[in-house]
């Protein structure tokens, strides 16, 4: 019997068998429109179109919760055929996330679906932030440390980042913490940023998503960088170390873009220019200061603290020196070490902030390695099991392993 870790993210499901990590695959999980053709495309299916100006993202998930299920028994139907991952439901054990403090009704959906609808031989249904949590020993202590007794995980995601403080596996409820800032935000915020000062991008979803991973990054001193930056737009003016051209695709030999000077030989206009100064580190530090944008919360610097607060005394000292950082915020250069100065400037205890080298299959990793050990086969659910304990106490035994 296999085991498939599907980490069903907003933005991405990450998935593959526990037994083979040469299966692993990143489809995005949304059905996707073309501006031109008005064709749809499911899943990973949009990698073989080159009409990708404007296309139009119909996700499953709405503030961070699934509550579109035709969309997603579609990409589920990508993700389970035979062109992906071959999967055979009832000769496979199921391990799916889900968002942290998930509706009652849709974990119902999905235990249905799953069981009902596709017919797998188990299930361990496990909010994303445990499986990092499962995964803080080697990352914190290497292989020959012990589990930590305290966790705090910041999973900075699509939708939302969320603030989890675990203790000896068991999540802090009264903890938990979210800042309504996430990677669709942060590139809504690029769009509207940049086709304010330069090209019209309001519908480049696409291109300005990568421009965002290619380009921007989190500053240490942000009065410093402006200052440094004023005046600046790209390289045209001054030769400002901060600033660059990236170059838009042409979607016949550039599919996403490149900066310029980044790959050889690359001759380009004037019109397929976008400078970028500021606006590669000012755009992400909404996540220092969601109020700059008109979000009255706290930053994720402060939700930590405030998350630490909220637990016992005595576990202070061990949350702050073991917060780990994940999802695809977490990729942007410099937000581990601005996280861990800003954390200890407002603490009296030693601030430690880790981050795995993928943070966005960080979750995946793990639990495909928790799916071979014994602790996991106690979260399971068989089919059997299901049908004999019914919804409501299904929801309670996955509810208690978060």
């Amino acid at each position: 019997m296999r085991t498939l870790v599907l980490d069903n993210g907003s933005f991405a499901i990450k998935c593959g068998y526990a037994e083979d990590e040469t299966s692993a695959r990143t489809i995005p999980n949304s059905v996707t429109r073309t501006k031109r053709t008005k064709r749809m495309y499911v899943g990973d299916l949009i990698d073989s179109s080159t009409d990708l100006s404007g296309l139009y993202y119909r996700s499953p998930f709405e503030r961070g919760y699934l509550v579109h299920w035709d969309v997603q028994l579609a990409v589920w139907d990508r993700v389970f055929s035979s062109d992906v991952l071959g999967c055979t439901p009832n000769e496979t054990d199921l391990m799916l996330t889900e968002p942290i403090f998930n509706l009652h009704q849709i974990q119902r959906n999905m235990d249905e679906i799953v069981f009902e609808e596709y017919g797998f031989a188990s299930l361990v249904r496990v909010p994303t932030a445990r499986l990092v949590e499962a995964g803080a020993r080697d990352l914190i202590y290497g292989d020959e440390g012990r589990d930590p007794e305290c966790v705090l995980v910041v999973d900075a995601g699509h939708a939302f980042t969320h603030v989890v403080p675990y203790h000896m596996g068991r999540q802090i409820a009264s903890g938990v913490r979210r800042v309504d800032v996430g990677g669709r935000l942060l590139t809504n915020y690029l769009k509207e940023t940049v086709s304010f000062r330069y090209w019209d991008m309001m519908d480049e979803t696409f291109i300005m998503s990568a421009v965002k991973e290619k380009c921007c990054f989190v500053s240490q001193d942000f009065k410093r960088d402006i200052e440094a930056t004023r005046g600046c737009v790209g390289r045209r003016r001054g030769g400002n170390p901060l600033g660059l051209e990236y170059v838009l695709p042409d979607f016949s030999t550039s599919r996403q873009g490149f900066i310029q000077g980044s790959q050889p030989d690359d001759i380009v206009t004037d019109s397929q220019l976008l400078p970028l100064c500021n606006e590669r580190f000012a755009i992400p530090e909404a996540l220092f200061h969601p109020s700059d944008i008109g979000i009255e919360q706290a930053g994720i610097h402060q939700a930590v603290v405030r998350a630490v607060a909220a637990c016992p005394a005595e576990m202070h000292a061990v949350l702050l020196a073991n917060i780990i950082v994940v999802g695809g915020s977490a990729c942007l250069p410099g937000l581990r070490q601005r996280l861990q100065s800003e954390v200890q400037a407002q603490v009296s205890h030693r601030v430690r902030v880790f981050a795995p080298q993928d943070p966005v299959h960080w979750a995946w990793q793990n639990g495909c390695a928790l799916a071979t050990q014994s602790r996991a086969r106690s979260w399971q659910v068989s089919k059997a099991q299901y049908e004999e304990m019914g919804a409501h106490r299904t929801i309670a035994h996955f509810g208690s392993i978060s």
